[in-house]
């Protein structure tokens, strides 16, 4: 149960560093390995956390505030591995509008000296399926 209180409270501060675009909070969070790897929504898989830390560096730069927060939150722990499935609620505000859109993701960890660290983290768009219009049915 200990450990698994750790991992949910891993996972929050992933998406608060997120929140944050502080790059620095974004080190503490993730593991510093060549194997680890990322997948935004819409990108291609990066390698590397070198390549990676830039990838969220681009997000940051980009000049819009992101709110992000997990629900359905799920979490698997065995020994120093654990995953945690995820929805992302992102809310993207630009000057004067918003736009807001939803990602299922999957996060992994590995435990280091006590600290659980991201080592994984794949986010892919959830398709929006809007009702039919009421003027499609008019006739």
């Amino acid at each position: 149960m200990e450990s698994k209180k750790a991992i949910e409270e891993a996972n929050a501060e992933f998406y608060r560093a997120i929140e944050s675009e502080e790059i620095e909070r974004l080190d503490e969070v993730w593991s510093h390995e060549d194997w680890v790897r990322c997948v935004h929504p819409g990108w291609e898989m990066i390698s590397g956390w070198q390549r990676v830390r830039e990838s969220w560096k681009r997000i940051f730069e980009g000049g819009q505030k992101m709110r992000i927060s997990p629900s359905d939150v799920s979490i698997h722990a065995s020994d120093d591995f654990a995953w945690v499935t995820c929805i992302e609620n992102i809310t993207i505000f630009f000057e004067s509008s918003f736009d807001s859109t939803q990602a299922a993701a999957t996060n992994l960890f590995v435990r280091r000296q006590d600290r659980w660290l991201l080592v994984h983290h794949h986010a892919s768009p959830i398709p929006m399926i809007l009702p039919e219009s009421a003027t499609d049915t008019i006739q």
